[in-house]
């Protein structure tokens, strides 16, 4: 091999321009600002979910004021006009991402001058020491350490929908979504929605308030309506972001990432705890469904309650979202009709509706111009070789020919052992099971493939579904860049025990949605703590241990995080 065939073309290559990317970006340049660092982006511009492209009036935040921003560069507040308990238009984190790359410089390069816009990468393998990374182009890149920031919504998943080669209107991802542009100019009056998620609610408030004649179809066969929670804060804290995000409220969420502390062992390992955690939720969930009042009478002709959740809050089969504007029910109960039933077929102006199981979802025919798929992301990536994949750990379709991962005796074992953790879990609601399309992710720390451990050369970020993207973004490149540097040493066989553990809590803690393996909506806190225990970092602690338990878990609190970690390094 010549001494350039054995020259790496960059110390990093980073895949993908959004949050986890940029995050990743800047923590390693922090780190070793004279590295040669490449960041490859598909589109035109950075942001992934938050770019130009993908944004649009009715698209906000789920994040507040304070949370939305990463901690070295506080986002000025958007207008009080614009803010609603501090939530706010998606346009800000786009403005404030834009500004981001712009003004982060290291060995006088910026990081917008590092990305390199629409480079499709067709494929990555692994060939001797490097990631060797093809692009549609044809040139090929090679690097020693790779950093897969493409995420959880790169990839749209779309349904097989019987007939749609047919449809003379128009079919989209809400992916697409913005490109639309003002709905109002849009030719079309008929407007179907496919999807229960915060995406579809969005998509549908979005239609209905310019006049639109909106269509919600929330499929019958699937996991039903999201639940869409209040912003009100109450007592001291702002918004209900500013309560949900603390340890207080952490504390009563069963999850292996905090399973050790003696608060834990009581609420979720004993008798007493258990009673108090499932009287802590109940509540929760009583006073959703009372505030939000599914059978009022304005929405009974659009049939607004086939929007109230199948399974109670605390399981998240549902998934859910928060309800950033005032009007959102009463726009929906009073212009939206909802129906809870599968598409049988689509026709070249309508889309016929399978009979649905209870006698008033009878509808058969609906007309529609423009089909909006709200039906989520594959979780599958397309950049690797089936092989590697699995091998790594990542999802793959399923085949059930395939040898499993962990006998039948190792899975009850673990599965016991969960359940005796976690006690709540042993009394899960009555719900639809729903069998994977797709092996679960099988990464370390939901970011490492075990097989890579002896190298430290590749992590995935953003692999998961959380609560707070930001957060977890921050931390998690912080933890990648360790990892990357051989500062965090993994025995492979504790590994992949604490994966199994993961994926069978997973399972029992979120039902359907825990097929993933890596959803974690509810536990973005306990999961960020756990990454930097392992670190060994305690800058994020928050004064006193009352302001540490009790405050929101906001960005500026991870402020010196990285000055903290270099202190380690050096020590």
């Amino acid at each position: 091999m010549s001494e350039k065939e054995d020259t790496p073309d960059y110390d990093v290559i980073i895949i993908g321009a959004g949050l986890y990317g940029i995050q990743a970006a800047r923590t390693y340049l922090e780190i070793h600002p004279k590295a040669n660092l490449c960041i490859l982006e598909s589109d035109d511009v950075i942001g992934g979910t938050w770019s130009s492209k993908r944004i649009y009036d009715a698209f906000w935040t789920q994040t507040p004021v304070g949370m939305a921003e990463i901690s070295d560069q506080p986002m000025t507040p958007p207008p009080l006009e614009d803010q609603y308990y501090g939530f706010f238009p998606a346009k800000y984190v786009t403005e404030y991402l834009e500004s981001y790359v712009d003004s982060h410089i290291y060995d006088s390069v910026s990081l917008r001058e590092r990305i390199k816009f629409d480079v499709n990468v067709q494929k990555i393998e692994k060939i001797d020491k490097f990631w060797v990374v093809f692009c549609h182009d044809g040139v090929e890149m090679k690097t020693t350490k790779l950093i897969d920031a493409t995420g959880m919504t790169s990839q749209p998943n779309i349904p097989n929908l019987p007939g749609k080669e047919s449809f003379q209107g128009r079919i989209l991802h809400h992916k697409e979504f913005g490109e639309l542009g003002d709905l109002k100019n849009i030719q079309g009056h008929h407007f179907a929605v496919l999807g229960g998620g915060k995406s579809a609610a969005d998509v549908a408030y979005s239609a209905a308030k310019v006049g639109k004649v909106v269509s919600w179809i929330i499929r019958e066969e699937g996991n039903g309506p999201a639940a869409l929670l209040s912003c009100k804060g109450k007592g001291p804290y702002a918004n209900s972001n500013d309560s949900f995000y603390t340890r207080l409220v952490a504390s009563f969420l069963p999850n292996p990432f905090s399973k050790d502390s003696y608060l834990s062992k009581f609420l979720h390992g004993s008798r007493l705890g258990t009673w108090i955690v499932r009287r802590f939720w109940d509540a929760v969930d009583r006073a959703h469904r009372k505030e939000v009042d599914y059978q009022r009478e304005e929405g009974k002709c659009n049939r607004f309650y086939n929007l109230e959740p199948d399974t109670p809050l605390f399981w998240q089969n549902d998934s859910s979202g928060i309800n950033q504007r005032p009007d959102f029910y009463t726009t929906i109960a009073s212009k939206v009709c909802v129906y809870r039933q599968d598409i049988e077929r689509i026709s070249p102006h309508s889309i016929s509706l399978a009979a649905g199981t209870r006698a008033e979802e009878n509808t058969r025919m609906l007309p529609v111009d423009i089909l909006v798929l709200c039906t989520g992301w594959s979780p599958i990536s397309q950049l690797y070789s089936r092989h590697l994949a699995k091998e790594m750990g990542l999802p793959v379709e399923l085949d059930k020919t395939e040898e499993r991962e962990t006998s039948d005796d190792e899975q009850s074992l673990v599965e016991k052992q969960v359940l005796n953790d976690f006690q709540t879990l042993r009394f899960p609601p009555k719900y639809r099971r729903i069998g994977p399309s797709h092996t679960p992710c099988r990464l370390y720390r939901l970011m490492v493939p075990v097989i890579d451990t002896p190298a430290h050369s590749i992590v995935f970020l953003g692999k998961m579904v959380v609560g707070n993207n930001f957060r977890a973004a921050e931390i998690q490149a912080l933890w990648a860049v360790a990892y990357l540097d051989g500062k965090l040493q993994v025995d492979s066989l504790q590994a992949r025990q604490e994966i199994d553990e993961t994926l069978v809590w997973c399972r029992k803690r979120y039902l359907n949605k825990g097929h993933l393996g890596s959803w974690l909506f509810f536990d973005t806190v306990d999961y960020s703590d756990w990454l930097l225990s392992q670190l060994g970092l305690k800058s994020h602690r928050q004064g006193g241990f009352l302001r540490h338990f009790l405050g929101p878990c906001r960005a500026v609190g991870l402020r010196n995080l990285i000055e903290e970690y270099k202190a380690l390094r050096r020590s």
